[in-house]
């Protein structure tokens, strides 16, 4: 069997949650048999490494920066196409499909709905599977709750600036939204698969043929499994994730300024610990008493290894985070929103706290600070939960069957 995967990033080095579940994708995928990986390589894009894999493969091709507003206003508003797919330029990779010889490869996998509606036409007739991570109409509903956010020392003109910014943004992706959920139901009506990270975005997505990928995480070779002590002299508490991407950037902000005062009024020695990069978005946080901003790391296990608590204060968002499978997987007791463990099989109290109030939130934290036996219990049943659901090698046999299966 042979695979062809087409994606919006070339996976290597798998240095976010996308590459990441995109690697582990393509290991699936080849345990069955040999993957070729095609994708652009855009301005600023990470160096491309070598495929992990000896029956992987993998190719980049060049593409045109990303176009501005005023090039693709005139066809968004004409046409029925969310916005985010009409700046972006597929030529490079579309030209090298048609190039290719299909008819070697059992499967087409497409990572993203945006990949398939760039590629559609220079698929042929291969089966195709096509992994919506992220149900993309659900995220730019959630979206709309996440209020206008200004720096501490904003003057009015940058405040009313905010303002029309928000205003304009929401009003697009109301309209996005509708054309989001006409796009993911017909690109379902045209592959053979679909896949979702969860029992509940299966259940959201609203189509027949959609098979459930969750997110993974892969343990650390040695882990310290005792929680009844913290790790330092005072209480560390961490955030791990993408501080570009919207949905964390939110997340800091209401972490920050709503949940760290109330913790630190409880618990003053309390640091949490900001990491991931972007760090640019939310510069403002490192001045703020009781927060590090730590910026992009290269291998997150180190800051997990130091923490004592992992806080996923997600407050909007689709699909399933990798964050909070990761803390399971490092053994770290978490406090979470309920957006923020959607889909992932947590439980209130018994794998985790999850509270969505600022104030329980920051309790919930507090909480964990103080009783070493409340960590042991939540990390170790996170733990065993882990084990039985979200390793990587369990995730990879799966998709592997999956993709044995859609080939025929």
């Amino acid at each position: 069997m042979k695979t062809l995967v087409v994606a919006e990033l070339y996976p290597w080095p798998a240095l976010d949650g996308y590459r990441r579940r995109l690697d582990h994708v393509v290991s699936g995928l080849a345990s069955v048999g040999d993957v070729h990986v095609l994708a652009p390589l855009r301005q600023g894009d990470t160096a491309p490494a070598d495929p992990p894999l000896p029956n992987v493969t993998g190719a980049t091709v060049p593409t045109a920066p990303d176009r501005g507003p005023r090039s693709w206003l005139g066809e968004w508003v004409r046409g029925p196409v969310p916005r985010r797919l009409l700046g972006v330029d597929w030529s490079g990779p579309v030209a090298a499909l048609r190039s290719m010889d299909l008819t070697e490869f059992d499967l087409v996998w497409c990572s993203h709905v945006d990949t398939w509606w760039a590629v559609k036409d220079a698929l042929g007739d291969r089966p195709v599977v096509v992994d919506f991570d992220n149900l993309e109409h659900l995220a730019l509903k959630l979206r709309r709750r996440i209020p206008p956010r200004n720096a501490p020392d904003a003057g009015p003109k940058e405040v009313a600036s905010t303002l029309v910014r928000w205003t304009t943004s929401r009003a697009f992706d109301l309209v996005d939204e509708r054309r989001w959920d006409r796009l993911q139901r017909e690109c379902a009506s045209k592959v053979s698969t679909v896949v979702v990270c969860s029992e509940l975005d299966a259940e959201r997505s609203g189509v027949p043929n959609v098979a459930v990928v969750p997110n993974g995480a892969v343990a650390p070779a040695q882990v310290d499994a005792d929680r009844t002590s913290l790790r330092g002299d005072h209480p560390v508490l961490n955030f791990v994730g993408a501080l570009d991407y919207e949905p964390n950037t939110e997340a800091v902000e209401w972490l920050v300024r709503e949940v760290v005062p109330v913790l630190r009024a409880e618990r003053p020695d309390a640091v949490v610990r900001i990491v991931g990069r972007g760090g640019d978005r939310v510069a403002w946080v490192a001045g703020v008493p009781g927060v590090e901003l730590v910026g992009e790391v290269d291998d997150v296990t180190d800051e997990l290894a130091m923490a004592d608590v992992s806080v996923v204060p997600i407050k909007v968002g689709a699909g399933t985070r990798l964050k909070v499978v990761e803390a399971l997987a490092h053994h770290l007791p978490i406090v979470t929103t309920t957006v923020g463990c959607e889909g992932i099989d947590v439980r209130n109290g018994a794998t985790a706290l999850v509270e969505d109030d600022a104030v329980a939130f920051a309790g919930a934290c507090a909480r964990l600070c103080e009783d070493g036996a409340l960590r042991q219990r939540l990390a170790d049943a996170g733990a065993a939960l882990f084990e039985q659901r979200y390793t990587w090698a369990s995730i990879e046999r799966r998709i592997g069957d999956l993709a044995t299966a859609t080939a025929g």
